[in-house]
């Protein structure tokens, strides 16, 4: 693809979003030879389960008008005043120079995607034209008052044990524990069609979990640092690491570690330095000189891994396997995907 679109606030179910970016990440033309962008036989089934009216721009625009409605209307029970923020939600279209992500071009020009990305400029332009029509209005209120005004607003700060629940991954949103945005969005989710609830039906509720072991079987969720579950994916780690380890790039499991590397090595140059606190004047981020060096290496290391993955076709080959734990899935559970698309399925919704 050559852009991409980022739904904000768009809360579609956890294990479709998962799906779909797994079936994004190998499916990509990066370092695979004839990669082919068919739909595996089970993501053919999750597809099902929405209309291109889902996936257009002016979808999104109108759910978020509807929400920002219902927030003006909770916000006002609560006693404050709300403005409907048009520009808080809708889509943003990551750019469309032509360049195809995870292409040997885009490598050449991006790298990962880290430090800059097709359309980061358009993004920046807007993110500085922003107005929130409510920044007035928060700002004529006492302290006390904006406090109580966000708690309203998005609800109480998560607590120690929220803030646990987060990073052991076991943190559940509550949507009446969300404030007038958690009560407005749950009360357009039905505006997300089939997916939603198709998700949140109980009757294939043991389904959705169980479609967990097709992509726990290629990946390594607890540790992503470890070789992959899969005998024949790990041996094309293997080999991709030889690979990567000859052109001077060592310790590297997977294609998936050395991005995750560079990532954490960006964010600990986006980390403000200890001691600075709430007194950020004087620091202003990387320097343009750390951003460029950092570019640099960047576009230097995705470049080998492309061509190190290209080198064994991984890519293709890693799709093959996920195509055919997919195959045994949907041959296991035919019977229950077949009722979950008769009851649940776009097309059913419209006849």
């Amino acid at each position: 693809m050559s852009s991409r679109t980022v739904s904000a606030r768009a809360a579609l179910p956890a294990i479709l979003a998962a799906s779909l970016l797994t079936l994004v990440a190998c499916s990509g033309s990066g370092g695979g030879k004839n990669a082919s962008d068919d739909e595996g036989p089970l993501s053919e089934y999750l597809s099902s389960l929405s209309s291109a009216e889902t996936e257009s721009e002016e979808f999104y625009e109108r759910i978020n008008a509807k929400r920002e409605e219902l927030v003006a209307e909770c916000m006002a029970g609560e006693g404050f005043d709300y403005q409907p923020n048009s520009q808080n939600g809708g889509t943003s279209t990551l750019g469309d120079d032509g360049i195809e992500w995870g292409s040997l071009e885009f490598a050449e020009q991006y790298g990962y995607g880290i430090v800059d990305w097709p359309g980061l400029a358009e993004m920046e332009q807007q993110s500085e034209e922003y107005v929130d029509p409510n920044q007035g209005y928060v700002e004529s209120l006492s302290e006390s008052e904006q406090q109580a005004y966000y708690e309203a607003l998005s609800g109480p700060q998560p607590s120690e044990e929220d803030m646990a629940a987060m990073e052991d991954g076991a943190y559940e949103w509550d949507w009446t524990q969300s404030g007038c945005y958690g009560a407005a969005d749950h009360e357009v989710q039905d505006e997300y069609g089939s997916a939603m609830a198709a998700y949140e039906d109980p009757e294939f509720a043991e389904l959705f979990e169980s479609m967990n072991a097709v992509w726990s079987e290629l990946y390594n969720y607890d540790d992503p640092g470890a070789p992959s579950p899969n005998d024949d994916v790990a041996k094309l780690d293997r080999e991709w690491s030889e690979c990567m380890a000859d052109a001077g790039y060592t310790d590297l499991v997977s294609p998936q570690t050395a991005m995750d590397g560079l990532n954490e090595e960006w964010n600990t140059l986006q980390t403000p330095p200890e001691g600075t606190g709430d007194d950020l004047a004087g620091w202003s981020g990387p320097s343009d000189r750390q951003k460029s060096e950092f570019q640099q290496r960047e576009i230097e290391m995705a470049v080998t891994d492309w061509k190190c993955k290209d080198g064994i076709d991984y890519e293709q080959q890693v799709r093959t396997v996920q195509f055919d734990l997919e195959q045994r899935f949907v041959d296991e559970h035919r019977a229950e995907l077949d009722a979950l698309i008769a009851k649940h399925g776009a097309d059913q919704k419209k006849s």
